[in-house]
């Protein structure tokens, strides 16, 4: 639990009434003494937090105020937060017994509620994430889930199998619903289960877990479909491809209604791009560029953030082994030339070289974060410093979302503008393989002549009847 490489070098480990190196033999030794008979030895405690949301050092220091609520100083404990992975977490191991009276910590359901409530009111003072209740359902219900077999888990975890068919089902469903509740109880009818809250989520009987639709495109966030209830009116379709068609080649009313259909279609594509300020294909692919320019540069806008809230996070780490080591450097260079001093501390001194020389890496990568850094680091100010540095991975991660919802809006429009282009280019023949003659519009003409033909031979027949 204390490992060096998870905690710093042992930094972020605090204890009580123990040390970290003997906690285990402490923790028997006070058993002994009021003659416990309990056999658990201790307890243990893992308190997680959001990815890139807390600093190490104030993960480390909620941890140390929920054990001070939930121990209240009577437990031997030892808290160590480990700060090696991307998502930090506290691990607090404490007594089964205090060392007043040698009275038994009773955990069960009220004792773990207790617990967390307590975390999360101080994660909360923090302005640190909690569980809400509806991802708390969705854990529960994932720890319930029993899987036959690994390709059945791994399936259902990647949902590949069922995003498709819930993105046909949804196109379907909207053409036909008033508004959104109408919409929600015809994909009931449908067959699905909806799960609500913060993200919109469905799933078939066959289905294990819950599938956001935000997950299956931009097209298809909770926004975007009432959206496109408001303006079913002008959905449009898409092109039918006749000639590979099975059901077409089966079944010669379907092949007439997939004719008029594709007349209709691209008449209505043909509107829609004009509507949209296009006078012709190369401007709409120009559009679809333009679009797609803005969203790689918002995209590297926000990965640019995302790299600096990275390197905040990797800085901190280097700030406080320059705090816990700058007596010792200071020390080193008031005599530089004592070599006993140096022999003592040569560990020390070392760590505080090679950590100030990552600060000013980072400083040179971010310069707009000197004053910030270099100014609290000569007044000593380490708490007001980490907070500076936490409060502008918060204003990051606000600039992050604004930049999110840009593009999910940019994204949404790209995947309207293609769609449109598809459907032009299938109504024209382009981007196919097989020849002019078989491109949709052949087919409307070929259409147009069987209905003239027929009418002829109705108009023949009619007369031929009249003699």
């Amino acid at each position: 639990m204390c490992n060096e490489d998870k905690t710093d070098n042992e930094i972020y480990v605090t204890t009580h009434l123990c040390s970290r190196e003997n906690a285990h033999k402490e923790f028997e030794l006070t058993k002994k003494q009021f003659g416990s008979k309990t056999k658990t030895l201790a307890h243990h405690l893992i308190q997680s937090f959001v990815p890139e949301e807390v600093s190490f050092e104030e993960a480390h220091q909620v941890g140390i105020e929920l054990c001070e609520k939930i121990l209240g100083g009577k437990y031997e404990y030892v808290l160590a937060t480990h700060i090696d992975k991307d998502h930090i977490h506290n691990h607090i191991i404490f007594n089964s017994i205090d060392v007043d009276e040698g009275k038994v910590y009773h955990s069960y359901c009220g004792s773990y509620m207790n617990i967390r409530n307590q975390s999360d009111r101080l994660c909360k003072e923090h302005n640190l994430s909690v569980i809400d209740q509806e991802t708390q359902k969705e854990i529960n219900e994932i720890r319930r889930r029993k899987y036959v077999n690994w390709y059945d888990w791994n399936e259902d975890k990647k949902g590949n199998s069922y995003k498709s068919r819930l993105q046909f089902d949804i196109d379907r469903t909207i053409k036909q619903s008033i508004n959104w509740q109408d919409f929600l109880a015809k994909m009931e009818n449908c067959g699905y289960k909806i799960k609500q809250g913060k993200h919109t989520a469905f799933r078939t009987k066959n289905q294990q877990r819950f599938t956001r639709t935000k997950t299956i495109g931009a097209n298809y966030t909770e926004e975007r479909i009432k959206e496109r209830i408001l303006n079913k009116d002008r959905e449009i379709g898409n092109i039918v491809d006749i000639k590979n068609n099975d059901k077409a080649k089966s079944s010669r009313g379907y092949e007439r209604w997939a004719t008029k259909h594709n007349l209709q279609t691209a008449a209505s594509t043909l509107v829609e791009i004009r509507n949209k300020g296009f006078n012709s294909m190369e401007e709409l692919g120009r559009g679809i560029s333009r679009i797609s320019i803005e969203k790689n540069d918002l995209k590297r806008e926000f990965d640019k953030l995302s790299l600096e809230q990275k390197r905040i996070k990797e800085v901190v780490k280097h700030i406080q082994i320059c705090i816990s080591k700058r007596e010792h450097y200071e020390g080193y260079r008031k005599n530089p030339n004592d070599k006993i001093y140096m022999m003592m501390n040569r560990k020390d001194v070392e760590a505080y070289q090679k950590s100030y020389e990552e600060i000013d890496i980072f400083l040179k990568q971010f310069p707009h974060l000197r004053h910030i850094v270099v100014g609290e680091l000569k007044t000593k100010s380490e708490k007001n410093l980490f907070r500076k540095l936490n409060e502008h991975s918060k204003e990051l991660r606000a600039k992050q979302e604004e930049i999110a919802k840009k593009h999910n809006s940019l994204a949404a429009q790209y995947e309207e503008l293609e769609h449109l282009k598809v459907n032009m280019n299938d109504y024209l023949g382009r981007d196919r393989t097989e020849k002019k003659k078989d491109s949709v519009i052949c087919a409307i003409k070929k259409y147009k002549a069987e209905e003239k033909g027929n009418h002829k031979r109705k108009n023949k027949i009619s007369k031929e009847a009249e003699r």
